[in-house]
């Protein structure tokens, strides 16, 4: 049995339960906030950080691990690609976007989502614009750099780097930005791409019900 340690709105959590739903593997997910005080979860997460995976009594941190870990034990629908090369471009693409992309996008949602409907406070919108503005474009270019003229980013199927990027502005999404088509036409058409995949789609929805109870 798997079990999901995490709130889903979390994007290192959605980027575990993508990997999850992608292979078809059965899981349950509990949704437990970061920094939360019990003592059950904190044994499990010394740092109080989600998502943590537990399967069959073994658990393991952090959300690039949790989907290594996933691809070695269940290998059917690799979310690593074969080449070497290839995964190595992955595996880099993952980690810029769980750091310096996600820095941005988790301020647009910090504030303009996550402060006003589950924390009560306002949100500071100069430090969205400043985050926009200054922050993004420079990403942006380098996304958009990456980007492939149609598909996947690597290879003929979905993988980690895929997974990643979209998970960092489903983010953002939450936060009322998307991407500006004209000056980043292969993001745009990307991620309208993945936003419109059942599998993307479905998650998001899960979301939006859990946010709704």
């Amino acid at each position: 049995m798997i079990v999901v340690h995490g709130v889903a709105l979390s994007p290192f959590v959605r980027k575990v339960l993508l990997t999850l739903e992608y292979k078809g593997i059965p899981f349950e997910n509990l949704p437990v906030f970061p920094g939360a005080d019990d003592p059950a979860f904190r044994k499990i997460s010394p740092l109080g950080k989600i998502p943590i995976l537990e399967h069959d009594g073994y658990t393991v941190p952090d959300s690039s691990i949790i989907c290594r870990y996933l691809d070695s034990v269940f290998p059917d629908k690799s979310i690593y690609p074969a080449d070497p090369k290839d995964a190595a471009t992955a595996v880099w693409i993952e980690e810029f976007a769980d750091s310096k992309l996600m820095d941005v996008c988790g301020t647009i949602f910090q504030q303009r989502f996550l402060k006003p409907n589950l924390m009560g406070q306002p949100c500071d919108e100069d430090a969205v614009q400043d985050a926009i503005k200054n922050n993004m474009p420079p990403l942006l270019d380098y996304v958009e750099s990456l980007m492939p003229d149609q598909g996947y980013l690597i290879g003929d199927s979905l993988s980690i780097a895929d997974i990643s990027i979209a998970t960092c502005f489903a983010q953002a999404r939450y936060g009322g930005y998307e991407v500006d088509g004209a000056a980043y036409p292969k993001t745009r058409s990307y991620l309208d791409s993945a936003f419109g995949t059942s599998l993307l789609s479905a998650r998001l929805e899960v979301e939006r019900k859990a946010f709704a109870s």
